[in-house]
């Protein structure tokens, strides 16, 4: 399929219209890489996440926000006060123009937009409404109000990250929370698949959803084997340093290697994987007994002795070696080792730049381009996620924005000169 056959067949033709806070930034953007012309309706101040550090300006200046810059890009701006009597009006002809509305925040926040866009809705068949709400639009935490940090708490994926319990069974250091805004990142993907499945439905059918997704339900589904090992066995996983929570501890493996870098390399007694550490450790000059007679006995006496003797080959391979070479040559041979890298060091990996993973975005008030995550899927020579403009500034599109809905200079002129919508065009 060519580029144009890809971008053709993507969101090009699709207008979402996005109200809330931070927890609704990721489905968006997403939503826009994938060509969806998106519309951020933000309050005269600006949306919540242009308060969230850090900033590229020493002022803290809200249109220097990191977060707002990563998570606004491609999206247009547009400015109104939501709790003008008049905004409501000027939402429902936005809406004849729009495919798709997408609400986040806490239920509380967002219940009276919530009513307002169903009223919507009920006069348009074809739009699909998405909400991303802490617990969902029912039941009895419906009200509760939640962080990040509170969702990947509740939800149990925190219990499961950590380090090693101690020699005596028990844990002297606590649970941790994985990278930052984790469990918005969760919800988002889940919620752009169910708006992707309602546009498909719509396509066929000519009728919209109600999409009505809890942050708290999308988080609990991302504990591995953890509530099916608890339901179906009784047991509870426990977790460990650099591995995946499991009942029962499995061994710590994180080799060093010559230029200082952990990696994470092991192998597994599995017929296939030895026989390609084998190779390795012949390519690499280290000698073995994991071809003789008697290491196959201790494999069937001992297996527990035989597995700390290919973990003692392993630290003796990568610790000979820089890290990227053991990797190269480990991958090479089948075994998926690799180094643990910080994620800035992506920046130069052969493999990212080949497939386009990150966006060079301009930045004229930086007088240069900066680099963003970009796409997680390509066609070989194009990135079906395209990332090319800079988060709005605020209100910058506001006046484009009417204008395309059908409203004249002149009604635009009248909302601006009455401080009901802010335009920065």
């Amino acid at each position: 399929m060519s580029a144009e056959q890809n971008l053709s067949a993507s969101l090009r033709q699709v207008t979402v219209i996005e109200i809330g806070d931070q927890s609704g930034d990721y489905c968006a953007m997403m939503l826009a890489g994938l060509g969806a012309k998106v519309i951020k309706i933000e309050p005269l101040e600006g949306a919540p996440s242009r308060k969230l550090g850090p900033f590229a300006t020493v002022d803290r200046d809200p249109e220097s926000s990191l977060f707002f810059w990563r998570y606004g890009l491609n999206k247009k701006s547009l400015a109104l006060d939501l709790d003008h009597q008049e905004s409501g009006a000027i939402l429902t002809r936005l809406a004849a123009h729009a495919d798709i509305v997408l609400l986040s925040g806490q239920y509380l926040a967002i219940r009276r937009q919530l009513e307002l866009w169903r009223g919507i809705a009920a006069d348009r068949p074809r739009l699909i409404l998405c909400t991303i709400t802490p617990f969902g639009l029912d039941g009895p935490y419906r009200d509760f109000t939640a962080t990040d940090l509170t969702h990947l708490a509740l939800g149990g994926i925190m219990a499961m990250c950590g380090y090693d319990a101690g020699k005596d069974g028990h844990y002297d250091t606590p649970p941790i929370a994985p990278a930052m805004w984790h469990s918005y990142h969760i919800a988002g993907e889940y919620a752009s698949i169910a708006i992707m499945a309602a546009l498909h439905f719509r396509d066929l059918t000519g009728e919209g959803q109600s999409i009505d997704l809890s942050i708290n339900e999308a988080v609990n589904t991302c504990t591995e084997l953890s509530m099916p090992i608890y339901i179906h066995n009784g047991e509870v996983v426990r977790r460990q340093t650099a591995r995946h929570a499991f009942v029962n501890p499995s061994p710590l493996r994180l080799p060093t290697s010559s230029d200082g870098v952990r990696m994470l390399a092991a192998v597994s007694p599995f017929p296939r994987e030895i026989k390609s550490f084998v190779r390795l450790a012949d390519e690499c000059g280290i000698e073995h007994q994991l071809t003789s007679a008697e290491f196959a006995q201790t494999e069937k006496q001992n297996p527990a002795a035989a597995a700390d003797y290919r973990a003692e080959l392993v630290e003796r391979i990568v610790s000979s070696r820089p890290a990227q070479q053991s990797f190269l040559r480990a991958q090479h041979h089948g075994l998926p080792w690799a180094p643990i890298r910080r994620p800035e060091e992506n920046l130069e990996d052969p493999h990212f730049i080949s497939r386009h993973t990150f966006a060079s975005i301009d930045h004229p008030e930086l007088a240069r381009e900066l680099s963003y995550p970009g796409t997680v899927a390509s066609d070989g020579a194009e990135p079906h996620m395209r990332y090319t403009r800079r988060a709005p500034r605020l209100g910058g599109h506001t006046h484009q924005i009417l204008l395309e809905a059908g409203f004249t200079p002149a009604e635009v002129e009248d909302l601006s000169a009455r401080k009901i919508i802010l335009d920065r065009s």
